[in-house]
């Protein structure tokens, strides 16, 4: 009887220890992206492989207890706008917002030397399944930097998976709204578009 509770514990041990270190969830801001607002404070972020694949995981933003009204959370990237200039292009994703409170939003804001932006956002609350969320922008000819950029306000979590950034029909509009885009500093350029998929 001894021997076979020593080797029920041993299973449930080697159980528990599988079990913590097998999650699919790494927390972090993905490679290529800089977080913004408070992120690093009310709210937690990563990759989640249970809501994507392993090489294409869903990226999510969450809101801690602690997050307050206005509080909100952003990952952007900027590139040189040279390649884009005069193009109408399209930002989209597939996104879930979990909670009955907040909501998120997706953008594309251009600058030029002179510091005039343009922008396009797309803004939405609680979803109950996957959404398709498409941002369209007119990229001025004049533009230096295009920033893309993903953003939760309030409370909730946000997971965003499967997102492009493509020449768009110019029959396609999308209506604007005031973007989160307009609280943050646009950075400095970084290179190329990357990792939209969360793959690295």
């Amino acid at each position: 009887m001894k021997h076979w509770k020593i080797v029920i514990a041993a299973l449930m041990v080697a159980f528990a220890v599988n079990f913590s270190f097998a999650g699919p969830v790494k927390n972090g801001i993905p490679k290529g992206w800089i977080g913004s607002g408070a992120i690093a404070t009310h709210y937690e972020s990563g990759l989640d492989e249970s809501q994507g694949t392993p090489e294409q995981p869903a990226f999510f933003i969450a809101a801690k207890q602690d997050t307050v009204t206005d509080d909100f959370a952003a990952i952007t990237q900027v590139i040189d706008a040279s390649a884009y200039r005069g193009k109408i292009m399209f930002f989209t994703a597939s996104a879930l917002h979990i909670g009955d409170l907040g909501g998120y939003e997706f953008w594309i804001r251009t600058t030029d030397e002179k510091g005039t932006t343009s922008i396009a956002s797309s803004w939405a609350r609680k979803s109950d399944t996957w959404e398709a969320v498409r941002v369209r922008l007119m990229v001025p000819a004049n533009a230096q930097k295009v920033e893309l950029g993903v953003g939760i306000r309030d409370k909730g979590k946000l997971l965003v998976k499967g997102m492009t950034f493509n020449e768009a029909q110019p029959s396609v509009f999308v209506p604007e709204s005031k973007p989160i885009a307009n609280k943050i500093t646009m950075g400095p350029v970084t290179g190329t578009i990357q990792n939209l998929n969360f793959s690295d």
